[in-house]
């Protein structure tokens, strides 16, 4: 079954047996100033892309935060999109994006840490699939004996970032939802991950 398929959580619980909890995730976090490559292209993307579709945002608004994660935190993460994470016949199908902390992957290795699922309209039509690909990431990384204490998630339609945790049974919602327009408070809660997952 592909991830696309789960569209709502009460579902994914009941197959799977995780409890959702709405709770904040982050807090105290020192805001993390952007550079001036990804400022130059979120201005570009505004002033000369169409961004309405799903495809557009990932490709002009999305990646290229990712990408400015990435380059701030050198030798810490492999960033991958569009990958597939095929793990049972109903926990399969293309992740948008995932990071892995190793480095050194050509192809996705755990333990992988995070999931980021873009959608064009709502957050809310993204969090059991997300659910799903965070969970699948967790059997992904036991089958590797690469055990991690969580996993995070997030879905975001470009401009509304909202993040998940996979945590024990229960899959941590953050009451909290954060912006491009306040850029390096979202960026902090980014780099918070990477910092929480360092690959030994």
């Amino acid at each position: 079954m592909a991830y696309s398929k789960y569209t709502s959580l009460l579902q994914f619980e009941e197959k799977y047996g995780v409890q959702q909890r709405r709770t904040v995730l982050f807090s105290k976090l020192t805001p993390k100033n952007a550079g001036e490559r990804l400022l130059f292209d979120l201005q570009e993307a505004e002033e000369y892309y169409a961004l309405q579709s799903e495809k557009a945002k990932s490709e002009f608004i999305i990646t290229p935060i990712l990408k400015e994660l990435q380059r701030t935190n050198k030798d810490k993460f492999r960033l991958f999109s569009g990958a597939t994470l095929n793990v049972t016949k109903d926990l399969s199908g293309v992740c948008d994006y995932l990071l892995s902390a190793n480095i050194e992957a050509i192809e996705v290795k755990a333990p992988i840490f995070c999931l980021v699922e873009a959608k064009n309209r709502t957050i809310e039509e993204g969090l059991a699939q997300c659910t799903a690909e965070m969970y699948a990431a967790r059997l992904f990384n036991e089958k590797y004996k690469q055990n991690l204490p969580s996993i995070y998630g997030c879905v975001t339609t470009g401009q509304e970032w909202a993040f998940l945790q996979l945590e024990g049974e229960y899959i941590k919602i953050d009451k909290n939802h954060y912006f491009i327009s306040d850029l390096p408070q979202l960026l902090a809660v980014l780099q918070a991950i990477v910092d929480a997952f360092k690959y030994k």
